[in-house]
């Protein structure tokens, strides 16, 4: 009895370039050397909850989110939320709330010591603060995230 079996080049498997979505090649995400480090520094300080809402607000909202008027996040606000998360100590037990805003910052919540609101958003161009325990407001150029760093310890 004689077998009969396709041509090499109908083989079942052979995989066909003309399927690919140049869509879909250019939605895959390379992570950036630092980015592990981030990860864990962001799952240590704002807990799950925390890294899952900056991870959606980096990969799921784009231009004109929210009622068609929220910017993407900033590149820039992002760096400076990563740099102030790693240098600022949080009060013991407290786990900041994280907010995209309308014009691509990113904000930060929390009570102090004395259960008084502060809050810091990130914004392309440097940081907005507020404290309610002093009633001081203010805003910095991104360089300066250090001396916020300070103002908000004390």
């Amino acid at each position: 009895m004689t077998t009969l079996l396709p041509p090499p080049q109908s083989l079942a498997y052979a995989l066909v370039n003309d399927l690919r979505e140049p869509a879909a090649v250019a939605n895959i995400h390379r992570a950036a050397p630092d980015e592990w480090a981030r990860e864990e520094l962001l799952l240590a300080k704002l807990g799950a909850r925390g890294w899952g809402r900056v991870h959606h607000f980096r990969n799921y909202y784009g231009s004109g989110w929210g009622e068609h008027t929220g910017s993407v996040l900033s590149p820039r606000a992002l760096s400076a939320f990563f740099r102030f998360v790693d240098a600022f100590k949080f009060p013991s037990g407290v786990i900041p709330s994280v907010f995209l805003t309308d014009r691509g910052g990113i904000e930060l919540c929390w009570e102090d010591e004395s259960r008084r609101s502060v809050q810091v958003e990130f914004t392309r161009a440097g940081a907005e603060f507020y404290r309610e325990a002093t009633g001081e407001e203010g805003a910095l150029a991104n360089d300066a995230l250090e001396e916020l760093v300070l103002r908000l310890s004390s």
